[in-house]
């Protein structure tokens, strides 16, 4: 918070480079604590606490969630009109996410590692805008709900969490289904990606005439020889086989 409380407003103690320069720290990192910085004020406001309740904020341990979604909002969107309403979209959507997880108890470096792989696998994805809608609703009611209650402390807030209970928990389901699919999808291109590298390999063994590095066929013995054609007539009728599956699939 003291980035924020020393280079904010209209006439600021110091400016962000300043501050960098006598903190020895880089520009782009003070940014990006202060930016964390305004995403907890605004998720203060969110909740119907005040904007310096940051005792809500330490108790729960989220402060590193903020440092994370203001570096993802920051990659994902720039500053023309359109971005800027979906960026605030999914800003709406960060703090329905954080709020899932402090329902069920969910903080620490566990949260943040939760928070960093969902800026990876929705926010920066085409699935962005789907998951946004289909949480908004969702997440304009939890806020109304909140912002009705009087939260002072981390106890309020947990208790408003339990009461808004189906909401937080169709939430979360939402959440991580969406997860989840993303996870899926990056298991698809990651094994693609080991085939096509074993393809290569394979491919480059060839050109290079069936040996790899600085070997020679005078080093290799005819039972040696024997044995690497088995394999090869093996990973020939594998790949027969593969290739038909593949094929029948696309059917």
């Amino acid at each position: 918070m003291d980035i924020y409380q020393t280079t904010s407003g209209d006439d600021p103690i110091m400016t962000q480079a300043d501050y960098a320069a006598d903190s020895h720290m880089r520009p782009t990192e003070v940014k990006k604590y202060y930016d964390g910085a305004v995403y907890m004020k605004k998720f203060l406001e969110f909740i119907g606490a005040s904007e310096n309740n940051f005792n809500i904020i330490k108790e729960s341990k989220v402060w590193s969630l903020f440092y994370e979604m203001g570096k993802s909002l920051s990659k994902n969107f720039g500053d023309d009109p359109e971005s800027q309403v979906r960026k605030n979209e999914t800003m709406n959507s960060y703090f329905g996410v954080i709020l899932y997880q402090i329902h069920v108890g969910v903080s620490g470096n566990t949260a943040r590692t939760h928070i960093r792989e969902y800026g990876k696998n929705i926010v920066n994805s085409v699935d962005n805008e789907d998951f946004n809608d289909d949480v908004a609703d969702m997440i304009d009611d939890l806020s109304e709900s909140l912002q009705d209650e009087e939260i002072h402390t981390t106890s309020d807030l947990m208790q408003s969490l339990t009461d808004e209970n189906e909401t937080v928990e169709e939430l979360g389901d939402t959440f991580d289904t969406y997860m989840r699919n993303a996870r899926n999808s990056e298991s698809v291109d990651k094994f693609i990606r080991n085939i096509k590298q074993n393809v290569k390999y394979y491919h480059d063994l060839n050109e290079d005439g069936g040996l790899i590095g600085s070997l020679r066929y005078n080093e290799v013995s005819e039972d040696q020889l024997k044995e690497l054609q088995k394999y090869m007539r093996d990973l020939n009728q594998f790949s027969k086989e593969l290739f038909s599956k593949y094929g029948d699939e696309i059917r």
